[in-house]
Formats: structure tokens, C-alpha cells, sequence
């Protein structure tokens, strides 16, 4: 629990995630890592510190921005607190000299020195200077130094800037502005029996408002430094392809709008040239460009951005930031994504997961909700099953935690390293995260194109309780070159309104009703093969549902994605490009002869697939055989051109 002990916001800190046997975590969702369309927006301007020429900022941000709530430090007496300032922050300020700190505050507290200690490239902090100071006001204190402090550092040195400082009992002073690249605060305590500066693991709430005023007489006017190059990993062939470069300038003067130049590339050979539409000056920009992709071929490409000019000035050995997309002709509307949650009747928190997902799927009518079950510690869920364990192994390489979900088997939704994170939130933040999740879904449908339909043809037999499911679908020309040869179909049945008891909260409901309870793969867990003829492929699996299970209550869930894969092997690469789920239908359907395709219609893309079968010689599937012969020929085309003319 130690991210709530050593730090507490003015509001409720939102959501919160409480899993199964773990800590509480803190969770804050961010569109920002969700690619250009969404949280990377257009930094506005900040207002700039008027300072002289021989003087200028140091710190993680540079304007006079404070945070409109405030944190505090679970601890009383004077307490110390910095920022960890990096050496590409600090190679313009090398020689130069700290005159004055700038410290924020968004309430009054009392603040008696400020300091800095240099630190290693190893690790290894230095001697600490320090002054005693008396300031403390709400909004921005200027602690000038009667002894300036010289900047002389050893290669990769970094330095801790800092202050020591008193709140009031219930007062939350500390500021954290979200400007500039996120680094995390530091302070300076015990843990076991020793002492020493750690993080406080709080750097998703923004940047510690503390800077230096630094002078030097030999400022540059420009210094150009390039960061993190972001994109969007498909583009349809003819569309301009959106990037991001962040960029800032170290120097002393303001960028002016379309002054700075980068150059862009495709696979080598340069598309266009974009300058900034904005100007800046030493806060982080955001560089926005969008390039031409006409006359590109389907498949894997690399875009490369490089700062070139300021001012009309060249720029000398900027660095070659590099981004793999694949382009591709065609795609299709996405039809619903896939939720596979990760639930069991023993876990106490499970049933606020249940929650926030059915207030997901009211508000959308896009969303699979499949509840995989597991047992959890001794107690034996009803609902586990040997498949539903190992698609639960497979989705988080073995780290199995409940309540926690997988969406579309994407990473990035809370951690970008994995594609299963938390779902237990408390229940006053449901709607909240319901609404990011929703926004999750739409940038997944808005940049990962959809490059296979899903259409399903589901009987059963009462009497013998004989199902056949058929899944089907026209592929995009791109389907292999995107998706990969070895894509995968999976079918799931899944059962509604079965009722069993369940933890909930530390009290057992002895009716709670359970929906989209995962039963069984029809194929396998890890999918199959889909049956391509020509654009189309036609997969048909048979089971006998058990008298146990409410076919009634069924459903069959199918979805393409890239393979299951493990820990081993890399969990991240699973992503769901498609997904539909569809009920069972009493009896069987008389086969519409000549549907080759199977899309229940006869028409000239069955002639087009039986054409495409004979050129790819396969001469003996028995869905391409419409004369039924066991030879797939020109006797084939004719018959199916016959029952259209029909």
C-alpha cells in the first residue's frame, strides 16, 4: 500500500483497482498513450517567465503553471521532497551557475531550505549543499542565493534539486504539474534499516513544481532536442499517415511558427517536409505531420523524422527517430470487440468487475462479455474449466489475478506492457471507467483496420443436442500480408443466467446470477486454421452440448486474431481483428446449392472462388465440389453459373 501512504490528493485519487490478494492500486487512466486521435492533443502555450538573456530555467517544465489541487506527504515534521533533474535537462546549464530556486505551492506551507546533491551516473549521491530560507506562500516562492551554486558535471551526472518543508495537519500544499516528460518526485526515508532518496512512485500525477534559476553568459538562441516519435501502426493505402514528434528548445529563443523544419522518410526515400504550426520555446512541443502514402505496395514500411533546420539554420547530427507501419489496401467495419474477464466465485472483488462491464455493455451494444472462471485459493468454482485455465495462463503468462480482464487482447488500456489489467474499481468510479474503457474500444476500432468479416450459421438438433456452427467470411486482399499466415479463428460457447453463489464483498450471495459464463472452444483454445478459398474462408465445427448446459442460453463467440501465445514467447502479439457472437437456431439448414462461399447467396463470388480453387489447385474440397463428382473443375463453374442464370 505504500502509494497511498506516502501520497494523498486533495480529491479521492481515481479509480481504484483492487485485485484479489494484492495490494490496492492506484490507477489513472490516460488517454495520452492511446496514439495521436486521442490524448495526444496540441500543448498550448505557457506563459513565459520574462528573465534576461544570461538567465534561464532548469527544471522538468520551465512556466509558472501550479496544479489547481493539491498532495501531501503522510508524515509531519519537515520533510524533504525533489526532482531528478536528467543529464540530456541539464548539458545546456553546463558551466553555468544556480542563482535562485523557484518553489510552487498551491497552499501555504512552511518552507526552511532548498538544495541539490549531485548523483552519479552510478547512482552514487554527493555531497548535499543547501540554504536556509523562510518563504512559503501560496503560488510561486523565490529563494535567491547569497552563494550561487557552480554546475560542473562529470558525464551522465544527473542532479536532485530540492526542498525541505512543513504542512499543516490537514493542509496538501505539494504541487505536480503535468508538463513536460513524466519523471517521478523523490524523498528521502526509511525503508527496513536504512535510509536513503527513493522514489516516490507517483509519476503519473505529473512533475514536482521546483526550478533553478541558472546564469550563463553563453545561452544558446537555439538547441534542438527530438523525443519519442509516435504513429499509428496501419494506413490505408492513399491516406496520409498522422505522426507525432515531441521537440523543444534548450536555447533561450522562442521557435516562431513554421521556422523549425523536419524532414520525413519512407523506407529511405523522403515524402515531404513539416514545420511546426505553432511557436515555442522551452516547453515540450508536439510536431504534427501528416504524410502522403500514395503508390505505396501492401505490407510493412518504416517512416523516418528528423529535425533538419531552425530559423533557416541547419541542424547537425539530429538523431533518426523510426516508426514500422504496415499499409494496406482494403479492410472492413469492425463488428464487436471481445472482453474475456477473469473471474471467480471465491474472489471477494469479482462482482464489481461484473458491474462496471454491465454498465459498459448498456451503453454500447459492441461488447463480447466472456466470464472466464477459476479457482482461488482452496475454494472450487463451478464454472472453472481446464480450457478456461489455460486461456487464463496464456493471456497473462501464468501472473493470474482476479478481477482483471483482457479487451480485444490489446496492451495499453492501464499498463502497455500487458494485455490483461485490473477491473476491480470501486463502485463510484464504474461509470468513469466505463466511459474510458468505451474510449479504448473506439481508438482500437479507429487505428487497427479490421481485415475479415464474421458471419455465423449456428443449428442444433433438440432431440440429439447436435450443434453445427459454421463461421464464415470475405477476407481483405491484404488478410495474410496483415494478420499473418498464422492467424487464427477461436469459437467459444457461452452460457447466460446461470446461477450459483458468490463472494461478494466478504458476503456469500447464494442466487447470483452469472452471464457469459465461458464453457468451451469448440475448436481449441488456441484456434484454428481458417479455411481460405479465394477472398473467403468457411469454417464448420460440430459439438454435442451436454444436458447439463441451457442451449437456450447459449451463445457462440468467434474472433480473429493473431495466435495465443506465452510468457516465453511474448503475450503481448494476441490482438482480437474481428469478433461477433451469434445464438443457436433450431434444425438444420438445407445447403443452398452453389453457395461456395457459404454467405447463404448464390451469386459471381461463388464462381470466383470455385475459379480461384482450380487455380490454386485445390481439386478436392468438397465445399468448391457444387456437381459433387470428388473433382473440382470447369464442370464446377458452369453448374454454379447455371443455378444463377436459374
Amino acid at each position: 500500500m505504500k502509494k497511498l501512504l506516502l501520497f494523498v490528493a486533495v480529491a479521492i485519487l481515481l479509480p481504484m483497482v483492487v485485485m484479489a490478494n494484492t495490494d490496492l492500486l492506484r490507477f489513472t487512466p490516460t488517454l495520452e498513450k492511446w496514439g495521436p486521435k486521442h490524448g495526444l492533443i496540441q500543448q498550448q502555450l505557457q506563459a513565459r517567465i520574462d528573465l534576461p538573456n544570461n538567465q534561464k530555467i532548469m527544471g522538468h517544465y520551465c512556466s509558472d503553471s501550479l496544479s489547481s489541487e493539491g498532495f501531501a506527504m503522510m508524515s509531519s515534521g519537515l520533510m524533504p521532497i525533489a526532482a531528478m533533474l536528467e543529464p540530456d535537462e541539464l548539458d545546456v546549464f553546463q558551466g553555468g551557475k544556480i542563482v535562485a530556486f523557484r518553489v510552487g505551492l498551491v497552499e501555504p506551507a512552511e518552507i526552511a531550505r532548498v538544495f541539490v546533491i549531485p548523483v552519479t551516473a552510478q547512482g552514487k549521491y554527493g555531497d548535499k549543499t543547501e540554504w536556509m530560507c523562510s518563504v512559503g506562500d501560496a503560488g510561486w516562492n523565490m529563494v535567491e542565493l547569497e552563494t550561487p551554486y557552480e554546475i560542473n558535471l562529470a558525464e551522465n551526472e544527473k542532479l536532485l534539486i530540492g526542498f525541505y518543508y512543513k504542512q499543516t495537519a490537514d493542509g496538501k500544499p505539494l504541487s505536480l504539474v503535468k508538463l513536460g516528460q513524466p519523471y517521478d518526485s523523490y524523498t528521502y526515508r526509511k525503508v527496513g534499516s536504512s535510509s536513503k532518496w527513493r522514489p516516490l512512485e507517483f509519476i503519473e500525477n505529473g512533475n514536482l513544481s521546483i526550478q533553478c534559476i541558472v546564469e550563463k553568459d553563453d545561452f544558446p538562441e537555439y538547441r534542438i532536442a527530438s523525443y519519442d516519435l509516435q504513429s499509428i501502426d496501419f494506413v490505408q493505402i492513399g491516406d496520409e499517415l498522422p505522426f507525432i514528434l515531441k521537440v523543444k528548445n534548450k536555447g533561450i529563443k522562442t521557435v516562431e511558427a513554421n521556422t523549425l523544419t523536419v524532414k520525413v522518410m519512407i523506407d529511405g526515400q523522403e515524402v515531404t517536409t513539416v514545420t511546426n504550426a505553432d511557436a515555442f520555446y522551452d516547453e515540450f512541443y508536439s510536431l504534427k505531420g501528416l504524410v502522403p502514402t500514395g503508390g505505396l505496395a501492401s505490407g510493412d514500411h518504416v517512416m523516418s523524422v528528423q529535425v533538419v533546420s531552425v530559423a533557416g539554420v541547419p541542424q547537425e547530427n539530429m538523431p533518426v527517430y523510426e516508426y514500422a507501419f504496415k499499409a494496406y489496401q482494403h479492410g472492413f467495419p469492425r463488428q464487436k470487440h471481445l472482453v474475456e474477464q477473469l473471474t471467480s466465485t471465491y474472489c471477494t472483488y469479482c462482482p464489481l468487475g461484473n458491474s462496471m462491464l454491465s454498465i459498459l455493455t448498456s451503453k454500447r451494444d459492441d461488447i463480447i462479455w466472456v466470464g472466464i472462471h477459476g479457482n482461488l485459493g482452496s475454494g472450487v468454482d463451478p464454472y472453472r474449466s481446464n480450457q478456461g485455465d489455460t486461456i487464463m495462463s496464456y493471456l497473462t503468462g501464468g501472473s493470474i489475478s482476479y478481477p482483471s480482464g483482457a479487451f480485444d487482447r490489446m496492451p495499453g488500456w492501464d499498463d502497455p506492457n500487458t494485455i490483461v489489467n485490473g477491473l476491480g474499481y470501486y463502485e463510484q468510479y464504474h461509470e468513469l471507467v466505463a466511459e474510458y474503457l468505451g474510449e479504448f474500444f473506439d481508438y482500437i476500432s479507429e487505428s487497427t483496420p479490421t481485415f475479415a468479416e464474421i458471419k455465423g450459421n449456428c443449428r442444433i438438433d433438440e432431440a440429439t443436442r447436435k450443434a453445427t456452427v459454421t463461421i464464415s467470411g470475405e477476407l481483405s486482399t491484404d488478410f495474410n500480408l496483415m494478420m499473418g499466415e498464422d492467424a487464427t479463428l477461436t469459437v467459444y460457447l457461452v452460457e447466460d443466467s446461470l446461477i450459483a453463489p458468490q463472494l461478494n464483498l466478504g458476503t456469500w450471495v447464494n442466487k447470483y446470477q452469472h452471464n457469459g459464463v465461458f464453457r468451451k472452444a469448440l475448436n481449441s483454445v488456441f484456434g484454428s486454421k481458417l479455411n481460405i478459398i479465394g477472398n473467403h474462408y468457411h469454417n464448420t465445427y460440430s459439438v454435442t452440448i451436454p444436458n447439463s448446459w441451457n442451449w437456450e442460453n447459449m451463445r457462440v463467440v468467434a474472433f480473429i486474431s493473431r495466435p495465443m501465445k506465452n510468457a516465453v514467447t511474448g503475450f503481448t502479439d494476441m490482438f482480437v481483428n474481428n469478433a461477433d457472437c451469434f445464438s443457436f437456431k433450431v434444425g438444420a439448414d438445407d445447403p443452398v446449392k452453389g453457395d461456395v462461399n457459404g454467405d447463404n447467396e448464390v451469386n459471381i463470388a461463388d464462381v470466383n472462388e470455385v475459379i480461384a480453387a482450380i487455380i490454386s489447385a485445390d481439386l478436392t474440397n468438397p465445399a468448391v465440389d457444387v456437381t459433387e463428382d470428388s473433382e473440382v473443375n470447369i464442370a464446377d463453374v458452369n453448374a454454379v453459373i447455371n443455378i444463377i442464370l436459374k
